[in-house]
């Protein structure tokens, strides 16, 4: 099964030369300590990178452009046949709904059923805060 080439002469050529050199530090480690786990990974990690240079191929670039590419024709797809599209007042629901969540209103109706709990939680927050501060003033 013959790949097409998906790398350039000079990305080659700089994918063999890391390569190459993670292979022989990978050799130098292992023939000092022949139980070197990193010596041994930088072996086959450095006759991966020599063999993508050697055959200008990266499996790994080919499977995330196949897939980019893949996910792009589909949402371009679905743009141009209009599934997407949204009407003003889902854009205008979800802007209210998006401007209450960063002002901290959840909404009118959970705000105006709950008022007491609002208080009660402001509260203690206030007394674990004050507790706080007065612990870091005094550390004993």
């Amino acid at each position: 099964m013959m790949h097409q080439a998906n790398l350039s002469d000079k990305n080659a050529f700089s994918r063999f030369v890391l390569g190459t050199s993670m292979t022989a530090f990978g050799i130098a480690k292992v023939s000092r300590n022949p139980d070197c786990t990193k010596g041994r990974l930088m072996i086959a990690l450095g006759a991966m990178k020599m063999a993508e240079g050697v055959f200008k191929y990266c499996p790994t670039k080919a499977l995330l452009s196949s897939n980019m590419q893949s996910a792009m024709s589909t949402s371009m797809q679905s743009m141009l046949s209009g599934q997407n599209s949204m009407s003003s007042d889902q854009i205008n629901k979800l802007m209210q709904d998006f401007s209450s969540a960063i002002s901290g209103n959840t909404s009118q109706t959970n705000s105006a059923s709950k008022p007491a709990d609002n208080s009660a939680s402001q509260k203690q927050n206030s007394s674990n805060s004050n507790s706080t501060t007065s612990n870091a003033q005094n550390p004993s």
